[in-house]
């Protein structure tokens, strides 16, 4: 067996080799389509299959709650302990919570990605410290010592990998803490965590639960006990609920805050994933229709071949081959073909991912390097074996079905071939026309969601502005005197700047990713009083007085901040024009008063309404906002304010000046988060675009690889139909009719595959929905203009064979036939 084997291998290599072109074209083919779908999983493996750097990661969940009216999720600090202590399901159970700190006490001070987490949260994960220890039991709390454990990344770049790390001080938010631990390489939950300190949360300030006690919100992970399986884990989560439920009091559920509560418990590295999960597997989808039309191209090409070779295979059958032999005979060729592709897409494969890695699209800076590993090597071996078989497939069906008298007298080019075969060639180009227009309807709508997404109106003009982020700490900024003096004084040194035209500062940016709002409930004066779970919420945003004036952001009603809104004047609130339409409709805002607190703690009076801007997100509907100034605010959120700097030019060049006005005023409060306006909008079209630009490169290649597949089908239908145009034109044909006939066959192709794409086209945009903006799956610009397409590429690719055809000599048709 192993003979015939190594026999067939060798005839097959022999054979190729006559046929150099084929082999080349068949080659490149395969190369295209295996890197391509190798390039994908490997994405996919890297972020969606490749476990997380855990122990018994599989056993890691992430556990949230859903409350309130807009069903919101978030963890309950109260609740934490109620998970860590009830034990049922989980063996152990872990808070966290994510911020910025400053490192200070050195020449330029930075701003540092941290954690503050329970002592269980590295237990929970299975990771132990590459030197010295980590938070024990007890180091929690508000009372906690001030200890902090290092990621090897701030250990080995800022600490310059020193062996006697653990035991010295460094200063964080100007207080001295003591390093205990330097956690391993690769380690830095939740990602870009650079220092993890306790948690300043204990179980005396979360319990007992009551409506007048803060209570913290946290991010909980936990892990299984062992013989806990989702199943279970997901039966026993409603008991959950209403048990954690009913140890609230009343007052709670009166509020509201309770309202459709329930817990949700969902794999930690799904969670980690997030959106890109179903954009991965659009892209798995899109690269899978890829490789099917390269071997329905494939397919051709193997088809024309074997109808020139019937001859020899009749002769070989007639001195006693079996048809098995000869099966196997042809699919060895097709694998002699398809594991070189394999090799050669593995090589297309390295360097796109390899360029992937160099170039780091910002919706992958958050995964880990891709790599070619051996998972990937794996499936790109199973590709290619398949994709081998699946293209052979067809020309050794057809190879087993000859019949040797028949082939014996099949001796002119008129008869290369049945007319069965030629069918079956003409459905391959159907399927390859038909998945490429499911291809192009998706990157079609793909496009225009792009394009109206990037002309979104953002409610202000981003070119010319310039943001950087400041987060205040010391015992000088405790006090809200402190925070506006520290703004004001950096305000009046910027705006002296001869390149600045207006200058502000505000809690939060557009298009900055996460929205720092404060959100409270409230009720409007007059109006007959609403219970608290009724009454309306809304975001609030505290900005400087010349904020709208610097973001460009239109006056509708009234006015906006001016020196008269002090600490001592009543309180003045401009709402935006989303704010006015939901609460007031029809009437005029400006006067009205907005009624906060249980027993009418504080009134806010409207004093104007401006244009909405952008939502959370970019393309997301404008929220209701109320703007307050920092003058009259008394909030923890002005530690944490955002410098906005309109430019009158570039809004690069200035960044280091505008960045030493800060140092000027207090050189202890790093700046950080420094991006230009247009880069934060960049940034909010890089997952799109990076979407666009795969599926419309594989668009791309699957309509070339179609019009080739067009082009060899027509061109052998033209071969095969020699003598029977030689008789047309002999009768009085014209080269037009000629030209018109083949060209009409291509257009009837063509239709028969938009119908079979529109078809599969709808099956694939149900899943395009959640990445569309702007479009509908079944938009109808694009439904139009993609099948006007593909049928002008068809036509296109028909008019060689077509100018062919018209130029055959009836004379010399019929003479060689």
């Amino acid at each position: 067996m192993i003979d015939h084997i190594r026999r067939d291998l060798h005839y097959a290599l022999r054979t190729l080799r006559r046929d150099p072109v084929l082999t080349l074209a068949a080659l490149a083919t395969l190369a295209i389509a295996i890197g391509a779908n190798t390039t994908v999983f490997s994405l996919v493996n890297s972020i969606l299959l490749r476990p997380l750097p855990f122990p018994a990661a599989e056993r890691l969940y992430w556990v949230s709650e859903r409350l309130g009216r807009d069903q919101m999720e978030v963890g309950l600090g109260p609740d934490y302990y109620s998970l860590r202590d009830g034990g049922r399901i989980f063996q152990d159970v872990a808070a966290f919570d994510t911020l910025t700190v400053n490192w200070d006490g050195i020449e330029r001070p930075e701003q540092l990605d941290a954690a503050q987490v329970t002592p269980s949260f590295f237990t929970v994960l299975g990771v132990r410290p590459l030197m010295g220890r980590y938070l024990a039991g007890g180091e929690e709390g508000k009372d906690a010592p001030p200890l902090v454990v290092l990621s090897y990344a701030f250990w080995r770049s800022r600490l310059g990998s020193d062996p006697h790390a653990v035991g010295k001080t460094i200063r964080l938010d100007s207080q001295p803490a003591t390093v205990i631990g330097v956690m391993p390489q690769g380690f830095d939950y939740p990602q870009g965590t650079q220092v993890w300190r306790p948690l300043p949360m204990d179980k005396a300030s979360q319990l007992p639960r009551s409506a007048m006690r803060p209570v913290r919100l946290v991010y909980i992970v936990a892990r299984l006990k062992p013989q806990v399986d989702e199943r279970r884990l997901q039966g026993e989560l409603p008991q959950l609920t209403r048990m954690i439920r009913a140890e609230y009091p009343h007052d709670f559920e009166a509020a509201g805050f309770l309202q459709g509560m329930r817990i949700l418990a969902m794999p930690l590295q799904r969670r980690i994933v997030g959106d890109l999960r179903p954009a991965l597997l659009v892209l798995s989808g899109a690269v899978a229709l890829v490789l099917l039309i390269a071997c329905a191209n494939l397919a051709n090409l193997l088809l024309a071949r074997a109808a020139a070779r019937r001859r020899e295979l009749a002769v070989r059958m007639a001195l006693g081959a079996g048809r098995g032999r000869i099966v196997r005979q042809v699919l060895t060729e097709s694998l002699a073909l398809g594991l070189p592709g394999g090799v050669a897409g593995i090589a297309i494969a390295c360097l796109a991912v390899a360029g992937l890695n160099a170039w780091k699209p910002l919706v992958l800076a958050r995964y880990p390097a891709l790599s070619v590993d051996l998972p990937t090597l794996a499936f790109t071996f199973a590709v290619a074996v398949v994709t081998g078989l699946l293209f052979g497939l067809a020309p050794a069906v057809g190879a087993a079905g000859i019949h040797i008298q028949e082939a014996f007298k099949a001796a002119g080019a008129s008869h290369s071939g049945s007319r069965g075969a030629a069918r079956l060639r003409q459905l391959l180009v159907v399927l390859e026309l038909g998945v490429s227009l499911v291809l192009l309807i998706g990157a079609g709508l793909l496009t225009r969601s792009f394009v109206k997404l990037a002309a979104t109106n953002l409610g202000f003009a981003p070119q010319n502005l310039l943001t950087m982020r400041v987060n205040l700490v010391g015992q000088r900024y405790a006090k809200v005197e402190g925070q506006t003096g520290f703004y004001d004084a950096v305000l009046e040194r910027v705006k002296s700047l001869s390149m600045v035209r207006e200058a502000a500062v505000s809690t939060d940016v557009p298009l900055s990713g996460g929205r720092a709002f404060q959100q409270m409930s409230f009720q409007i004066a007059g109006r007959a009083p609403l219970p608290m779970a009724q009454q309306p919420e809304t975001n609030v945003c505290l900005v400087s007085s010349g904020f709208f004036r610097t973001m460009g952001i239109p006056l509708l009603q009234g006015r906006t901040f001016d020196a008269e809104d002090t600490t001592t004047s009543p309180d003045h609130v401009v709402v935006n024009e989303a704010f006015a339409r939901r609460i007031f409709a029809a009437e005029n805002p400006v006067g009205k008063q907005m009624v906060l607190g249980r027993n009418d703690q504080s009134r806010w009076t409207i004093v104007g309404v401006v244009g909405n801007i952008g939502g959370s997100e970019l393309g997301a509907d404008p929220m209701p906002l109320v703007y307050r100034s920092t003058t009259q605010a008394h909030s923890p959120y002005l530690t944490r304010l955002t410098l906005i700097v309109s430019t009158a030019g570039d809004p690069r060049a200035p960044v280091r000046t505008v960045a030493d006005q800060v140092y000027a005023v207090d050189r202890s409060q790093p700046v950080f988060d420094v991006k230009t306006m247009e880069q934060r909008l960049d940034d909010s079209l890089a997952p799109r675009r990076f979407q666009l630009l795969l599926i419309g490169t594989f668009a791309f290649i699957a309509i070339v690889l179609a019009a080739l597949g067009v082009y060899g089908v027509m061109s052998y239908l033209v071969t095969q139909r020699t003598r029977e145009i030689g008789i047309r034109m002999a009768m009085g044909a014209r080269p037009g009719q000629v030209e018109r006939l083949v060209v009409g066959e291509t257009v009837a192709l063509a239709l028969v595959a938009v119908a079979a794409g529109l078809g599969g086209a709808w099956g694939l945009t149900r899943y395009l929905k959640s990445m569309l903006y702007g479009v509908t799956p079944l938009d109808g610009p694009t439904l139009a203009a993609m099948p006007l397409l593909l049928v002008g590429i068809a036509l296109a690719a028909s008019f060689v064979p077509a100018r062919k055809a018209a130029r055959i000599d009836p004379m010399v048709a019929l003479r060689e036939e």
